[in-house]
């Protein structure tokens, strides 16, 4: 059961990976247009690239007697002296500094505003449009993810043995991504006052809107999922599926998720690649990244809230006859 609620943990993490693998990529061709892929950054980016997803997926396996230590048993003090619980913190820690010496360097570190972003870009490290944009985006959603995943361990640890509690905290890296990829993306786009596609990010705002709201509802009411993972409801023949909670958290994933791909891969000039204007406005890589970032992001929930829900199950399930034994 803790097994399959860390690998809950780590997928939308590593939906965040896979998006800075995409701008590692796209910065390595940035740099050898420009004839210095040899570059420091450049080197770093592409090593962090397989570094990253690795020590993701060793985290995996590590959390399980992080949260068995600091959780279940409370004891601090034994987790830092359990091998596996040490090398999640290392795990997280060591690759985290190692991607934030690149998103807090100048122009990289720039969230949201494009203009500054291309203004303090290092002088050292030329490139062409549109890959500053195509970098620095996809590196706030790895870093992104590596928040995400560290606010939900410790909310873990701290609901201790409370499940429905524990169940909630799949809200983290919904909100953490949604209200990223939203501001990033869809927010940013219309500041600009397009004179196209302004469609597209409206339905993204109100589509999201509605479901993430739905979501939270349901992570977080007692006749939510934490009714499907109940100790009364341990023995039912689908599991956690007999309740309606559950299929509808489905439902209104999966609708948020199609209907947001259907407004995107039906817009005007909000596509990819060239021309890096869309609507009117320009600077199109780094809005546009974030439009497809959340559809990847929606991705990685829906089968990351089936495995929380499950692990939790069984966990509770285990926990459940222990205590009867």
């Amino acid at each position: 059961g803790r097994l399959l609620a860390a690998a809950a943990v780590a997928c939308p993490h590593l939906a965040g990976l896979h998006l800075y693998r995409a701008g590692a990529d796209d910065f390595k061709k940035g740099c050898e247009e420009m004839k210095n892929e040899s570059h420091s950054v450049c080197q770093r980016m592409q090593i962090l690239k397989t570094l990253l997803p690795t020590c993701c997926v060793l985290r995996v396996f590590c959390a399980p007697a992080l949260w068995y230590h600091m959780a279940e048993r409370g004891d601090f003090a034994g987790g830092l002296q359990s091998a596996p619980a040490v090398a999640w913190i290392m795990l997280w820690s060591v690759p985290f500094c190692l991607l934030n010496q690149i998103v807090l360097m100048r122009g990289f570190r720039n969230v949201l505003s494009s203009y500054d972003t291309l203004a303090e870009w290092p002088e050292h490290i030329s490139l062409n449009r549109p890959y500053h944009g195509l970098a620095s985006t996809r590196c706030h959603a790895a870093n992104g993810g590596f928040y995400a995943e560290l606010f939900w361990n410790c909310w873990i640890i701290y609901q201790d043995s409370n499940v429905a509690g524990r169940l909630a905290g799949i809200s983290i890296p919904l909100i953490i991504f949604n209200v990223g990829m939203l501001l990033g993306g869809p927010v940013n786009f219309l500041v600009r006052k397009p004179k196209t596609d302004r469609w597209v990010a409206e339905t993204y705002l109100l589509v999201s809107l509605f479901a993430v709201e739905g979501l939270l509802l349901l992570n977080h009411a007692g006749f939510g999922i934490s009714a499907a993972v109940e100790p009364g409801a341990l023995h039912g023949v689908f599991g956690p599926y007999h309740h309606w909670s559950v299929w509808l958290w489905n439902v209104l994933l999966v609708a948020q998720t199609l209907i947001t791909r259907y407004a995107v891969t039906n817009a005007e000039e909000l596509k990819a690649g060239p021309p890096w204007n869309a609507g009117g406005c320009d600077h199109k890589e780094f809005f546009f990244p974030r439009f497809w970032g959340l559809i990847y992001i929606c991705y990685s929930m829906l089968a990351s809230f089936n495995l929380w829900v499950l692990g939790n199950y069984v966990w509770a399930s285990d926990a459940s006859s222990v205590v009867v034994a």
